[in-house]
Parts: C-alpha cells; sequence; structure tokens
C-alpha cells in the first residue's frame, strides 16, 4: 500500500497535483441539533447557516462511531472501526477484564495501523500542503511513530499548548478563546498556501464540556434563555462558529472558495439533555449517540440549498475527498466510505444497502454493541445478554418501541446482515464471561461519554 505514495509523489511533480483544496471541520461533541441550521432555537450560528445555503446539508449525518477515538480514525480511513482497531478513546479504567464487567470487552487500539493510507497521507504525496488544528486523539507518540500526526501525512501540528494554552484550558491567559486561536492559524495557514492545493483538518475541541466560553456570550444566552438552560453550550457553538466563519471569510477574500470542498461534521452524538427527542447520548449507539450536524460545500458541483436525506458517515468523506481531488484510493486498501459526490451533484442515492457500526467496548456510559441499519430499520446486538433490539427510525426516531419480538421476521432478517457484516470484517465480538467478573465490584467514577480522553480538553478555571 505505501507503494502508492511514491507514485502520487512522481505525478504531482508532473504537474497532475489537483486544484481542489479541502477544508475538513470536525468539532467535538457538538450533537445533531446543536448548531441553529440543524435546529437549534437557541445558538446562533450565522456563518454556519450562511454556508449550509451555499452547499448541501446533511439531514441524516451519522459519526462512524458514539465517541471520539474511533470517529477519527474512520474519518480518515475511510474504514469500519474493525479495520484499524480503534473502537473507543483508551482508558485503562474501562480496559477488558475490569470485575464489575459480566463480559470481556474488546481492546482497542489508539492508533491506526503504520500501513493503513490514512487521509493526509494521500494528499500530501499528491501535492497538497497539509495541517492539523486541534484535535489528533490517535496516539501520542514522537514523529516516525504512527501515532503522530507528522508521520501520518501532516506538514504541520498545531495543538492547544502550541499556541499558548494551559493543557485543558480553553482560554489562555490573555483571556483569548481556544477557537479564536485556531481560527488564527487557520487563517495564516491558508494565506501561506494560497497558491498551492492545501489540505487543512480543523479539529476543534471546545464544544466539549465543560464549557469555558467567553463571558460575553454567556451573559447574552442566560438572557436569551430561561433560567439560563443551555446559556453555555449555545454560548460556547456560537463562538466556535465565529471562528469558522473566519477561516470561511479568508476563502472568501483570497478567492479560493470557488476552489475548497468544506466539509463540517462533528466526531460524535452530543450530551444527555441536549439531542432530545432522540434516545442516548455520547457514548451508546442509539441516535444521540451517533446523528450529528453535517454540511457539504463545493461550489460549481452542489447545487446551493441541497439537502441529502440519505444517511452519511464520517468513513465516506475519505472517499469522497479523495475523488474530489483527483487521488486515486490506495491500492489493496479496504474502503468501506463511499464517495458522495454523485449524490452532492445530483441527490440521487447512492445505492448503499445497509451501514453498520461495531462498539466492542465499555466506556462511560457505553456498553459493548454492535449495530446495522438498513433502510428505516435498526438493529442493536448488545453483547451483555445477548440483547437484541430493532426500531423503526421512520415511524418512531425516538427508539423508544422495541420491535424484536412483534417482528420475528425482520429481526432474523437484520440478525442475519450484521452477523455476515461482522464475519465479513473480521470484527472481533465482546461475546465471551469476563473470568474476572465480580458482582460486587464498583464501576470506576468519572469517564462520563468516551470523548476525548485525557489531554486537549477543556476545564473551568485554568
Amino acid at each position: 500500500m505505501r507503494l502508492l505514495l511514491p507514485l502520487l509523489a512522481l505525478c504531482a511533480a508532473l504537474g497532475a497535483a489537483p486544484h481542489t483544496n479541502v477544508v475538513l471541520i470536525l468539532m467535538d461533541d457538538m450533537g445533531w441539533r446543536d448548531p441553529a441550521f440543524a435546529g437549534s432555537k437557541l445558538a446562533e450560528t450565522p456563518n454556519l447557516d450562511r454556508f449550509v445555503k451555499q452547499g448541501a446539508v446533511l439531514r441524516n449525518c451519522y459519526s462512524s462511531a458514539p465517541n471520539c477515538a474511533p470517529t477519527r480514525a474512520c474519518l480518515l480511513t475511510g474504514q469500519y472501526t474493525p479495520r484499524h482497531g480503534v473502537f473507543t478513546v483508551v482508558d485503562e479504567r474501562y480496559n477488558p477484564g475490569q470485575p464489575h464487567h459480566r463480559i470481556l470487552s474488546v481492546k482497542s487500539s489508539d492508533e491506526v495501523p503504520k500501513d493503513t493510507v490514512m487521509l493526509a497521507e494521500a494528499l500530501k504525496a499528491r501535492g497538497y500542503a497539509t495541517t492539523l488544528i486541534g484535535m489528533w486523539n490517535l496516539g501520542r507518540g514522537r514523529k516516525g511513530s504512527p501515532g503522530n500526526p507528522q508521520s501520518r501525512g501532516f506538514d504541520q501540528y498545531l495543538k492547544p499548548e502550541d499556541l499558548g494554552f494551559e493543557k485543558d484550558a480553553y482560554q489562555d491567559a490573555k483571556g483569548r478563546f481556544l477557537s479564536d486561536a485556531f481560527a488564527d492559524e487557520a487563517v495564516k495557514f491558508i494565506e501561506a498556501n494560497k497558491s498551492k492545493p492545501f489540505f487543512l483538518y480543523y479539529a476543534d475541541h471546545a464544544t466539549h464540556e465543560p464549557f469555558d466560553p467567553p463571558k460575553a456570550l454567556v451573559e447574552k444566552y442566560s438572557r436569551k434563555s430561561p433560567g439560563g438552560k443551555g446559556a453555555e453550550l449555545a454560548a460556547t457553538v456560537e463562538a466556535a462558529d465565529a471562528a469558522i466563519g473566519r477561516v470561511l471569510d479568508t476563502l472568501e477574500r483570497l478567492g479560493l472558495a470557488k476552489d475548497t470542498l468544506v466539509v463540517f461534521t462533528s466526531d460524535n452524538g452530543g450530551m444527555p439533555g441536549e439531542v432530545s427527542p432522540l434516545r442516548g447520548s455520547k457514548g451508546l449507539l442509539y441516535e444521540g449517540g451517533i446523528r450529528v450536524p453535517g454540511a457539504v460545500r463545493w461550489p460549481g458541483v452542489i447545487k446551493p440549498g441541497l439537502a441529502l436525506d440519505e444517511p452519511v458517515l464520517s468513513m465516506d468523506f475519505y472517499p469522497t475527498i479523495l475523488a474530489a481531488t483527483g487521488t486515486p484510493l490506495p491500492k489493496g486498501q479496504p474502503v468501506d466510505g463511499v464517495d458522495l459526490g454523485p449524490a452532492l451533484r445530483t441527490g440521487t442515492p447512492t445505492g448503499r444497502k445497509a451501514i453498520f457500526w461495531h462498539f466492542p467496548c465499555f466506556i462511560g456510559r457505553g456498553e459493548p454493541m454492535s449495530m446495522a441499519r438498513a433502510g428505516d430499520f435498526k438493529l442493536i446486538h448488545k453483547f451483555d445478554g445477548p440483547v437484541f433490539e430493532l426500531y423503526d427510525l421512520k415511524a418512531d426516531p425516538s427508539e423508544s418501541k422495541d420491535l424484536s419480538k412483534s417482528q420475528p421476521q425482520k429481526l432474523a432478517e437484520m440478525k442475519k446482515l450484521l452477523a455476515d457484516w461482522q464475519t465479513a470484517v473480521k470484527a472481533p465480538l465482546a461475546d465471551k464471561p469476563n473470568p474476572a467478573y465480580d458482582p460486587k465490584a464498583e464501576a470506576p467514577r468519572g469517564g462520563g461519554g468516551g470523548g476525548g480522553g485525557k489531554g486537549g480538553k477543556g476545564k473551568k478555571g485554568k
């Protein structure tokens, strides 16, 4: 697979480098209705609202996993989780064999295998300038190791500490908000590379709680919201939107917007109380844990105002971006995502019959699960039991009516579909009893829904 990279570099040297720039915006923990364009009645997001009108909104956009690290791995490889082995955020409190777990979960890697060609690697070999600004969360190895972004195709990697922020802080000593600092660097990168193809991976995690947005915005939303409910989240979302607006405005100012594919999405569903009427939240495979906002702008390709209703996954952006830039898929490397380009150009379905998730781990509220969606039906396989739940998302988007007993034929059909997929991708199953199980053992405190693990997260105060 690595033979592809020198070949692409040769193509670039011969003048075959494409002219489509790429800006990939990945928010952290931004729920399906947190921005105004997606349905928020409180947060004001004028920049994203305008962006969506200029491109396409993805009405059924899903993260490829219910928490941070695996979604990022899927996004940057185009693969389902069993292909790369990053199943969850690695947290030693939830390692397999913990005494409070009845079943033996699957060990997750915190790095993508070194022989897997990641998105930035493919684009860099194609002649692109590449940068990651924000969260990586796919390993903390030194340069040269597969867990380091600069070993995976990024020319530059800027994390909060590089920009003067204390660990886990959202505001620096001068009161500058983290999203603003990220936007400062994004603008510099675009300006420095305006005359050649570039890939900007803008991974802002300021929307991960505990929130610490600018005080003036908190005061604004406290006045706007009865009792101040949701004020900090709305303030954080607006601040992130303003920063994204600066990045988009830079593309316009430099005359690059027409030559730039911009993708906007989130790494997992939102927090409890913020995803209604959906069930569940971050860390779970119910809709609230995996439904996310999504939008794509591609001038001259996507008709402004297009709405795509077909389910879309994080992993789909890998083949979509490679196709848009004229970059071949890595030879011999499985790619599970689909190129959304034809659907975005015409609004026609991709033809995909089913999509899948595999999360065989414990973390926070999360428990080992696997899932299939085919049409409007969704099957959840909970390994502890095992338990199977069947839902009709069209009739019951809140997943309040389990149809597993009332529709045995559909249940059997979906179970076979999921089992066949698990076999095809060699998905490791959490289906063995835990020999260390102790019914009197207590679960560790904290851990939440398994967001980003240690480092790179916000903390009120400093």
